[in-house]
């Protein structure tokens, strides 16, 4: 499917919500995908000396999966640029992998590799990997709930902005989540997916707690248009730098599938 944004306000980009690209169906043997490029470009005078300021936006989004008989296999990334008076305002992306081994079963296992960073927070990089257990606690055709959990180990490098020096932390975590999926009419439907990571950094005598979520109303146009309206937020209790605790998103978007 192709996804094109038409607003955004601030993204998070602290846990990956690969549950909103998990395929569904139970077909096997086929690829599918979504692709999506977002581009803006113009100015406008600000002031009272009517100074003009020039404003470019890139925002770009794709995934690839291929389902088989017993697994599915994963492949997703996104890049987001914003450029405000000639200085780099926003730069996020990351590429994340996953695999989910007897996808059929109500108890799946997953192994999944995730590198990402965000410098206009000060992530140089982000690298996990880790694997986990997945129950399907409700499997209807109106709705769907599912849980996980699993361990993974994470590295991350960070650049105070404020003092201008680095840090590293490596930190095995427990991640967790839950997600439910609605159709509510062949029109409407609301989706939800909340992750909690948790993990013990013994150099500083400290347990490190990250929250995310989202939830998705997806309107349907046609049998190839959508309208999507998402709102994320994360919450981090302890950062390795000087950036807010809470980091929320509203958007607003409409997408093509084929």
């Amino acid at each position: 499917m192709f996804c094109f944004l038409l607003f955004v306000f601030r993204a998070p980009a602290q846990i990956l919500n690969v549950e909103k690209v998990r395929v569904e169906r139970d077909s096997s043997n086929y690829f599918t995908g979504k692709l999506g490029v977002n581009l803006n470009l113009f100015n406008r005078p600000v002031g009272r000396e009517g100074q003009t300021d020039h404003f470019i936006g890139l925002n770009g989004v794709g995934n690839i999966g291929y389902v088989s008989e017993h697994n599915t296999y994963l492949l997703l990334g996104s890049y987001n640029y914003v450029r405000l008076r000639g200085e780099t305002q926003i730069e996020t992306g990351y590429v994340h992998g996953r695999v989910t081994f007897q996808r059929k079963k109500r108890l799946s296992y997953e192994a999944f590799g995730q590198v990402q960073y965000d410098y206009n927070r000060g992530l140089e990089l982000r690298a996990l990997g880790g694997a986990g257990i997945r129950f399907a606690v409700v499997r209807k055709e109106n709705i769907r709930f599912n849980v996980g959990t699993g361990l993974m180990y994470e590295h991350e490098r960070w650049r105070n902005l404020q003092e201008d020096f680095y840090l590293k932390k490596h930190i095995p975590k427990l991640s967790n989540y839950a997600s439910v999926r609605w159709p509510v009419n062949p029109f409407l439907e609301v989706s939800t997916i909340h992750y909690y990571q948790v993990g013990y950094d013994q150099p500083d005598g400290m347990m490190r707690h990250r929250f995310s979520g989202d939830v998705s109303v997806t309107m349907k146009i046609n049998t190839r248009f959508q309208l999507v309206n998402t709102f994320s937020h994360s919450y981090e209790n302890r950062p390795l730098v000087p950036i807010p605790n809470y980091l929320y998103s509203l958007n607003n978007g409409i997408q093509v599938s084929f």
